[in-house]
């Protein structure tokens, strides 16, 4: 259950529904699977999984949410394997050539039949609303998932203002400062990690276990590249990639916040899930406001729009 990537949206208008009637209208969107001719299905289930009942999960003012993705597998090489096969057959039967036209019917009917007996694959999203700070946080590598999170949720609602978090400073600027002038914000650290990107021809440079502060290192920002990625610690206990949109990847905990948890004792998978939850928001509140603060505070011009 603890988030490895962090996407941030804030809400653009205040969050009133209580758990009780988010639970509600989630269940009218759960998860059913793939029928026989379904490419894909999404929908909501209990973020216990089969430890729970409810499509929500709320706990001191946040509220967790899980959608599940399933999908048909058709290889590709499959599915042009038989096409090419059936484009043959034609051409020599009747002597013409198949137009492109006429190939992407024989395609689509090639998927349709397949389907059926096409295996499936299944994966979870995880995102918790955060009420009092007005924050959607979804644990997503990138930000299509993360958006097919948040337009399912928008379906389950009627309407959902939300838009993602975009600081006062320009990140890469603010991330090419840390490198450059060797100053960080107080609890953060640089990590050997990073990405240099070149504006004007593309040139892209990615460093691991370096010393970010090496000459090389700055001979690579004077010559006009800048930091697009860069890996910090924050309070040595929170370690993270964070990129040109605010996006928080290859997030990890240190054992000694996980471990909090456990010393509560928990004596079901639902209590466990309970403590994880409620170690992991208490920190990652702390963690976000200082993160937004280290570039220049939230970009809080939607307020006028």
């Amino acid at each position: 259950m603890w988030f490895k990537n962090l996407r941030l949206y804030r809400l653009t208008e205040q969050w009133t529904l209580t758990p009780e009637e988010l639970n509600e209208r989630l269940g009218e969107f759960s998860f059913n699977p793939c029928g026989n001719l379904d490419m894909m299905r999404y929908g909501w289930v209990p973020p216990l999984g089969r430890h729970g009942s409810e499509y929500v999960h709320a706990a001191a003012g946040y509220i967790m949410i899980c959608a599940k993705k399933q999908e048909k597998i058709l290889p590709t090489a499959v599915v042009n394997e038989q096409l090419e096969e059936k484009a043959i057959a034609i051409s020599e039967a009747e002597s013409r050539s198949v137009g492109r036209k006429e190939r992407q019917t024989l395609k689509d009917e090639i998927i349709f039949s397949l389907l059926p007996k096409a295996f499936t694959k299944s994966s979870l999203d995880f995102a918790y609303i955060a009420t009092q700070e007005g924050l959607i946080v979804v644990n997503a590598s990138s930000a299509k998932r993360a958006e097919d999170l948040l337009s399912a949720l928008r379906e389950a609602l009627g309407s959902l203002r939300a838009i993602p978090v975009t600081a006062k400073n320009v990140p890469t600027q603010v991330m090419t400062h840390w490198l450059r002038d060797a100053q960080l914000p107080p609890e953060f650290e640089l990590r050997e990690e990073c990405e240099l990107q070149a504006g004007k021809d593309g040139r892209v440079i990615r460093c691991k276990n370096q010393d970010l502060y090496a000459d090389e290192i700055r001979s690579h920002l004077e010559s006009g590249m800048f930091v697009n990625k860069v890996a910090i610690t924050w309070k040595e206990a929170i370690h993270c990639v964070i990129d040109d949109q605010l996006a928080i990847k290859r997030l990890k905990f240190e054992d000694k916040i996980q471990e909090q948890a456990n010393d509560r004792n928990p004596e079901s998978k639902a209590e466990q899930f309970d403590a994880d939850f409620a170690i992991m928001t208490l920190e990652l509140k702390t963690f976000i406001a200082a993160l937004l603060k280290a570039f220049g505070g939230e970009d809080d011009s939607y307020q006028d729009a």
